[in-house]
């Protein structure tokens, strides 16, 4: 935070360990803590969250990129390697973690992301800017694949989408609970709304032996391999990956060729 409130980088505190703060900058530190003390989060009190490569732009409109969603992009970029075949498309594309992480790390990638949000599409049409991707990322604003064409393939489809439960919203950390979007967090009665409904479309969409990865919650991967297997993705190719915490996290699944 002092970082932020003297507007430098890290390593310039260590570099000038020596200098002695202004009041209005003592002033500008305290102002931070005490907006901490409140809950708020400190992605959202300094504006930045790490992420992979990246250091994105974050405020209330988005939910704060999450170590675990890093695992998804991993699992993308393996799938897709360095010549993507069609395009990618990120569903809930939120502060653009995911896309823009994909399109700097995979210099042949062009993504489409689609959120239910403007101003969520902003921070990540923001971000793009930041990153220099943004002439290989298009931005559609609208509820999961509405804003697509009709006829639209893609090699890959990745989403973040909300996946906890309604009744368990009000358990969270007050940081999350009272700061960050719920409109991000919210995935219905059992967490799976909103991935009953993306599924089957993405199925839709994808291009033959095109592949779809989904971050889930803790409990949810069973299902949610199901829900592929239902919808028409090869059984062979469906699977889940653990996050670091051994919890099963990213539900991936291919398309037959």
């Amino acid at each position: 935070m002092l970082a932020a409130a003297l507007d430098v980088r890290r390593i310039d505190l260590y570099l000038q360990f020596e200098r002695v703060l202004t009041a209005i900058e003592v002033e500008g530190f305290r102002s931070l803590v005490r907006q901490r003390l409140t809950g708020r989060p400190l992605q959202y009190i300094t504006g930045d969250a790490g992420f992979r490569l990246l250091d994105l732009q974050v405020d209330e409109r988005v939910l704060v990129p999450r170590p675990e969603t890093e695992i998804l992009v991993e699992e993308a970029l393996d799938f897709l390697g360095e010549e993507p075949t069609g395009e990618i498309l990120d569903v809930g594309c939120g502060s653009g973690a995911i896309a823009v992480s994909v399109a700097r790390e995979c210099e042949a990638a062009r993504v489409l992301a689609t959120d239910v949000s403007r101003p969520a599409l902003a921070v990540a049409r923001g971000n793009a800017e930041r990153h220099g991707v943004a002439e290989r990322i298009g931005f559609l604003c609208g509820d999961l694949l509405a804003p697509l064409l009709t006829g639209a393939r893609f090699g890959a489809i990745l989403s973040n989408p909300p996946y906890i439960a309604s009744a368990e919203i009000a358990d969270l950390q007050p940081e999350v609970r009272d700061h960050e979007p719920r409109l991000a967090l919210d995935g219905g009665e059992d967490g799976l709304d909103l991935i009953r409904r993306l599924v089957p479309l993405a199925a839709a969409h994808l291009l033959p032996g095109g592949r779809l990865l989904l971050e889930v919650g803790s409990g949810q991967s069973g299902t949610v391999e199901a829900l592929l297997k239902d919808a028409g993705f090869e059984a062979s190719s469906v699977s889940t990956r653990p996050d670091l915490a051994g919890i099963p996290r990213v539900v991936t699944g291919a398309m037959p060729i």
